[in-house]
């Protein structure tokens, strides 16, 4: 079936500083008065999702992955979309389960039997040289928002210089000159991607400890370096996100812990730092937060939900965690109202001296924070702030409450921090949306404490860098010695070092904690870009920007650049966007609707036909739109025709490739485990599927075709398994047998082809890089040094020998397993041009050096030959049958040639 979705409207020109870029907005910039009505709905629709049945769904013991999107899709459909906690649960949902499903939708467990990384790579030895980090130089150029997200952060007490920053999908980052420069350090522990809490020991600073995803690690030099103790999952299973941890400055052994797993909430103890735990406490309500009191290690402080209504209860014990009391003097115990989320906060100051903070996310003027202080351990509470003191949450906003004009509680239970200085028991610092400071111990707040800044616009418009203003909202972790404060949230981290007499800068350079939810790069000239969860689409051209760009969205998903006009991009901001990028200036950048929907977080990029860069095959994703479709544009996504409907059966194509070898030859996988063909570019289709007996019910994912043979292909199969990893077909698909020997039981993410290559194969796990080649009888692990992350997206740069890799912990890069000689091959702007419009781009699209030369061969056009590597040609007669074109590439390892007859077809009009 072909029938045309979509033809686009015209340009409009949008200044990247106007862009509409809703997060940006949100958190760095003024917020209006209808911002205050987006924060009312958000809290409104917020309710609604809770009780849908998509979102009960996610809560249920065995969600179905199929069952919940389609009930997503379905909800979707009938109400508007806005972005909500839940619906970023319902993305992380997406991103964990997506990649670790069967084929009937069920969630495929991790072995709990496999090694762990550091057994892993100490029994093979890989293929490649190491690793390379690139782009921690982020934020130098542009007007940046955010890079990543900080979980926690903390100041060293014996010196504030040494700072340890711990991310949500990139381990631990220390710097030893304020912010300065930033080095990764917990590679010794590379299953380590989530780092919820760090604590120095005020005993022994040497000693630091860490609550993570895999469990408590702990460091004895500083937090150099670091090794698991004895609580610890097994790779690739993990603890959830509500990890605390804490530890009394009398001792450096005695260390308190929290888990979440299997919605139970434990409190362990280790009484020998860390060698042996032991289960002290164990609830199904949600633990918020957990303090020791500073001199005393068998008394220990947490804040849990009631079991009774929506409150959250303070709770102390002094036997070690063994027993709990409910505390009801001053802060109340089972109170008949919500409360969305609550912090505690300590200090060796004053170590009676222990606060709470308490928030209500109701939208805008609905929105409700206390602080309560107790000053003899936690047996009695006072009310410092804000409104009335006799009741325990209300909306107040005064000049110095909290809560005063733009500062609001937005999605508080993702972002809420909370502390207390370690030098004054009275300098408390708290941030949700907006961070503030308090010098009277809570009873006032202010953004700064010069005075200069006393409204939410001046807030937004402060000079965080030279690059760019604001900071970034959604708060995580706070850390506060002396005149240093310094803050991890969603865009990276943030310092002052005059005690908030002036805003936090941004100290996030060099940090490389990018979780990209896309990834790709033009063919040569390293033009890429990214979707940043959490941040923006970012865009990167040294020679015009001199950097990355960040242009627009929230929670950035795909983002496909074209590998030969590469002025063009598809991206998937917030919508679907085609983009026609800037050449002079960071600004100017030009979005229009692209036409199909590149999918809810598939972690996927178009296809680009080899020989006319601006026809692109693209799976138009049944989200909201229930389309699911695969279609077909060729002419540069102005329209698009649907070359494969299977609405029927809600089901996505999840990879679609065209062979370099014929492009005639087209393949897609169809959820669940389906292979369609196609050998007249998508017209026709015929079924090739796997048999049932080597699928195993798993469900597919990744393809690849090689360039020599268009009927052999390979296709990765879905799973953190060790039954089938890889299948391939040499016959076209008629047969399939299993291409998984010496593949690991973590799942695949990514799979590329070298081009010109003896069938050279690479693919990203959740645990490193491997390749093959025709002729090796298995697998080997490529390259070294890369911690676990999910290896999504994979492109080669063949001009630079160069392998990239995106992944949730940033930008990869290493060599090619070997290079090979040239491989010519031919792309166009267009086949078909008119006497009135006769002229024709040319491109190399060819497998060479960076110095390759080229010789070009065009009949009947004019010029007739060219050694240019994108000549411009123009055709003068008519020719329905067509004009030949030729081109040979030569580099230092040899020469190719491809000729491509009847290419060109020129007519009257």
């Amino acid at each position: 079936m072909k029938r045309t979705i979509f033809k686009a409207l015209g340009f409009i020109t949008i200044m990247v500083f106007s862009g509409g870029i809703y997060a940006f907005l949100r958190h760095n910039n003024p917020i209006s008065h209808d911002d205050s009505k987006e924060e009312t709905l958000q809290s409104f629709w917020s309710e609604r999702h809770r009780s849908s049945n998509w979102y009960t769904g996610l809560e249920s013991n065995q969600p179905n992955f199929y069952q919940i999107r389609n009930q997503f899709t379905n909800y979707f459909s009938s109400n508007p979309y806005f972005k909500t906690p839940e619906v970023k649960k319902f993305k992380k949902f997406v991103q964990k389960h997506f990649p670790n499903i069967d084929a009937q939708g069920n969630y495929i467990k991790p072995l709990a039997k496999q090694e762990d990384a550091s057994n892993f790579s100490n029994k093979l030895k890989a293929k490649g040289n190491s690793w390379n980090h690139l782009f921690l130089k982020w934020n130098t150029f542009q007007d940046n928002g955010g890079v990543g997200v900080l979980r926690s952060i903390r100041i060293d007490p014996k010196n504030v210089n040494h700072v340890l920053a711990g991310a949500v999908t990139a381990g631990i980052w220390r710097t030893n000159d304020s912010g300065n420069n930033w080095t990764f350090v917990s590679g010794g522990v590379p299953e380590v991607e989530s780092v919820n809490e760090i604590i120095y020991s005020r005993h022994n600073p040497k000693i630091v400890y860490a609550n993570t995803n895999m469990g408590v690690i702990k460091s004895i030099d500083g937090g150099n370096n670091w090794n698991y103790t004895s609580l610890r999952k097994t790779f690739p299973e993990s603890f959830k996100s509500l990890q605390w941890l804490d530890l009394p400055n009398t001792s450096s052994n005695v260390v308190y812990a929290t888990t979440e797993e299997n919605r139970t909430y434990t409190l362990y103890n280790s009484v020998d730092g860390g060698q042996s735990w032991e289960v002290v406490y164990s609830t199904p309500k949600r633990i918020w937060d957990m303090r020791v009191k500073p001199d005393d290690k068998n008394v220990v402080y947490i804040i849990e939900e009631s079991e009774t209504t929506d409150w959250i209860n303070f709770k102390k014990s002094i036997d070690g965690g063994k027993t709990f009391k409910i505390i009801n003097t001053g802060f109340p115990a089972d109170y008949n109202l919500k409360a969305h989320r609550g912090r505690l906060a300590t200090t060796p100051a004053n170590s009676d001296v222990i606060y709470l903070a308490i928030g209500f996310n109701g939208g805008g003027k609905n929105d409700k924070i206390s602080f309560f202080k107790s000053s003899d351990a936690g047996e009695s509470f006072d009310k410092a702030c804000c409104g009335d003191k006799t009741e325990p949450l209300v909306n107040a906003m005064d000049a110095t409450s909290f809560l005063n004009e733009t500062c609001h509680l937005s999605q508080l239970t993702w972002n809420f921090a909370f502390t207390v200085s370690e030098t004054d028991e009275n300098y408390l610092v708290c941030a949700a949306n907006k961070l503030k400071v308090s010098t009277d111990g809570g009873a006032t707040w202010h953004y700064d404490l010069s005075g200069d800044i006393v409204t939410g616009k001046a807030y937004d418009q402060y000079n965080s860098n030279n690059a760019h203003t604001g900071i970034h909202g959604d708060h995580h972790g706070l850390s506060v010695i002396g005149k240093h404060i310094w803050n991890g949230n969603d865009g990276g981290a943030y310092h002052s070092s005059d005690g908030g007499y002036t805003v936090v800068k941004d100290k996030t350079n060099g940090l490389g904690i990018q979780e990209l939810w896309g990834f790709s790069q033009s063919f040569k000239n390293d033009i890429m870009a990214v979707g940043l969860n959490h941040n923006r689409i970012c865009f990167r051209d040294d020679q015009v920007y001199g950097g990355w760009i960040a242009v627009n969205g929230a929670d950035a998903m795909a983002a496909n650049v074209n590998p030969i006009d590469d002025q063009y991009l598809y991206t998937h901001p917030w919508g679907h966007q085609k983009v026609k990028r800037s050449l002079i200036s960071k600004n100017g950048h030009e979005f229009k609707d692209l036409g199909i929907e590149l999918g809810y977080l598939t972690l996927d990029n178009l296809e680009f036909h080899p020989h006319y860069y601006y026809t692109i095959y693209g799976s138009d994703y049944g989200d909201r739109n229930k389309t699911y479709h695969l279609a077909k544009s060729t002419d540069n996504a102005e329209s698009w025709e649907v070359i494969k409907d299977m609405s029927n059966e809600k089901a996505n194509a999840l990879s679609v490739k065209v062979s370099f070898a014929d492009a005639n030859y087209v393949y897609a996988v169809i959820e669940p485990n389906k292979v369609i063909k196609s050998i007249d570019e998508g017209k026709t289709w015929i079924s090739i599927n796997p048999p049932a007996e080597l699928l195993r019910n798993y469900a597919l994912w990744r393809l690849a075709v090689s360039d020599k043979d268009p009927n052999h292909l390979w296709v990765s199969v879905k799973g953190s398994q060790d039954i089938v990893k890889v299948i391939e077909s040499k016959d076209g698909g008629l047969t399939w047998n299993d291409y998984s020997k010496g593949l690991p039981q973590y799942a695949i993410y990514s799979m590329v082809y070298q081009r010109g290559s003896d069938d050279i194969l690479y693919v990203g796990t959740r645990l490193g890089v491997y390749y093959r080649k025709a002729g090796m009888d298995q697998w080997v692990p490529f390259g070294t040094g890369m911690p676990a992350a999910n290896t999504s997206f994979m492109f080669i740069n063949y001009a630079k020998g160069k392998l990239r890799v995106g992944t949730s912990r940033g930008l990869w890069e290493n060599d090619l397993v070997e290079l090979t000689a040239p491989k010519a091959n031919i792309s166009v702007d267009r086949s078909e041009v008119t006497l009135d419009d006769s002229h024709v781009k040319f491109a190399d699209f060819s497998v060479a050096d960076k110095d390759a030369t080229y010789f070009w061969e065009f009949k009947g056009g004019t010029p007739a030959t060219s050694t240019e590597e994108r000549p411009v040609v123009s055709y003068k007669k008519v020719s329905k049958k067509g004009y030949d074109v030729t081109l040979t590439v030569t580099d230092s390892r040899g020469s190719s040639t491809q000729k491509l007859k009847n290419f060109i077809k020129v007519k009257k009009k």
